[in-house]
């Protein structure tokens, strides 16, 4: 795949974009939270030219969020919402930012002491709430659709780590197209990696196939920590849902 893609173009791309995944990544992981209307301009502007932009969201029932969804789909966003759950998580977590460097932590509410896992300050337990895990679950949403947009003449652009997405990754290929994942291939707060195995294992597959015939893979991952300062948020101190 050429570096800028606009360079070989009758390629049509169509991006689909896993929030709650994209969010965690960014947030948790990388430090930064996403300007939705700054991605935007970068995915239509003219090194990508993405014709259209799927973005898959929870919302609640008492519509707190829908003034945002609209905005996002006055700007050009195609938004799919469906009703927020709230999961009990097996093993109760709680979550709390230190007080001393605000680094954000979840522990296990067994732990007997809430110890930052940055600067191992000793937190009290007055300052943790319990949590429960929100789920809004888009995996059939998005493969019906970039299913439906994939062709030999497409570039499918999917934001997100998740490995269930692998059999899905492998359909679009078998249907002609190229497959590019945007996410992180560096290790959360808990030391847990936030692009798949599954889908390193995939590119790995990928790779191996072309190298005898000296094409190119048809599936990879782009850092978006590298995307960074094209996309992030000004004022960080505002926050969308769910980040903390």
């Amino acid at each position: 795949m050429p570096s800028n893609p606009s360079e070989e173009s009758p390629l049509k791309r169509y991006a689909f974009i896993d929030v709650a995944n994209t969010k965690s990544t960014t947030k948790e992981t990388l430090g930064f939270s996403i300007a939705w209307e700054r991605l935007y301009a970068l995915l239509t502007g003219e090194k990508w030219l993405c014709k259209r932009i799927f973005y898959y969201e929870g919302s609640m029932d008492d519509g707190r969020y829908a003034k945002r969804h609209e905005k996002l789909s006055r700007d050009g966003y195609v938004v799919k919402t469906k009703q927020i759950f709230l999961h009990k998580i097996k093993e109760k977590m709680a979550r709390f930012d230190c007080a001393k460097c605000s680094k954000p932590n979840q522990l296990p509410i067994s732990e007997a002491k809430f110890v930052c896992t940055d600067c191992k300050e000793l937190n009290s337990n007055n300052t943790v709430s319990l949590t429960h895990n929100p789920k809004a679950n888009f995996d059939v949403e998005l493969t019906v659709d970039s299913l439906e947009y994939a062709g030999s003449d497409t570039e499918i652009l999917i934001f997100t780590g998740d490995g269930d997405f692998k059999y899905l990754a492998e359909k679009l290929l078998e249907k002609g197209a190229l497959v590019t994942f945007i996410s992180t291939n560096k290790r959360d707060p808990n030391n847990r990696w936030r692009f798949s195995t599954r889908l390193k294992d995939l590119i790995r597959e990928e790779e191996a196939c072309v190298k005898s015939t000296g094409g190119k893979p048809r599936v990879r991952l782009i850092e978006i920590d590298n995307w960074k300062i094209q996309m992030q948020k000004e004022n960080a101190a505002k926050r969308d849902v769910f980040e903390r």
